[in-house]
């Protein structure tokens, strides 16, 4: 699927297939420009309110008819029961709010997502329920967008990198754009903690060291060449 990013100075056209993409980006314009060209779906866990006594009641008013299969499957990667559609939001936790966010929020007929502040709220254990989610997501054919404060967030999660300011958009696999390190500090993008060891470990120490999202990854490599 193509997509078309717009920063507001400068347009690029992307073709991305089951894709995970992580933006990193100064101002909004960007994901503005993406809900509105491609009716993108926003699924923000710092907006947790809700109307209705029920979770499906709830739901139902984002989506008069939602597909109760496949948000059945999609709250199993939670440990959730079907049972979980009719309980009372008042008897539900914030982590159960923000599961309830996420199903309000998906359609089988949207194919673009947007995850803000992806994390938020959640612990460990419910962050990889929640990675789990996505990566179904993908393997069905959406396309998600991840954004978060957590440069480390981004890096260690996406397949594919956006770098969005006014003046820029640059694209590529999360590997290539996050160990162009040189790049990112010449233009004040933030730069991920494993990727800023190893390249200080390389220009400083001139020690030869692989970009690694891991860093059990990267302390295996420093056994091997340090």
């Amino acid at each position: 699927m193509e997509i078309k990013l717009r920063n507001g100075v400068k347009t690029k056209t992307i073709d991305i297939d089951k894709a995970i993409v992580s933006i990193q980006y100064e101002d909004q314009t960007i994901i503005d420009n993406l809900i509105n060209d491609y009716n993108a779906v926003v699924i923000d866990n710092t907006k947790l309110y809700a109307v209705s006594n029920t979770v499906l009641d709830e739901i139902m008013i984002f989506n008069k008819y939602p597909e109760l299969d496949f948000l059945g499957d999609i709250i199993k990667f939670f440990g959730e029961e079907n049972s979980f559609f009719a309980r009372e939001i008042k008897t539900l936790t914030n982590t159960e709010k923000i599961y309830l966010n996420i199903l309000r929020n998906l359609s089988v007929i949207d194919k673009v997502i947007i995850f803000k502040d992806l994390f938020l709220g959640l612990d460990l254990n419910n962050q990889r329920s929640l990675f789990k989610i996505i990566t179904y997501l993908r393997e069905l054919g959406y396309i998600v967008f991840i954004c978060s404060n957590d440069v480390d967030v981004l890096y260690r999660y996406s397949d594919y990198s956006i770098l969005s300011s006014k003046s820029i958009i640059k694209y590529d696999k999360t590997d290539d754009i996050y160990s162009d390190v040189t790049y990112l500090l010449k233009h004040e993008f933030e730069v991920p903690t494993l990727a800023y060891i190893t390249y200080r470990a390389k220009k400083d120490k001139n020690v030869r060291l692989f970009y690694r999202r891991d860093v059990r990854d990267i302390i295996k490599d420093i056994y091997k060449h340090v």
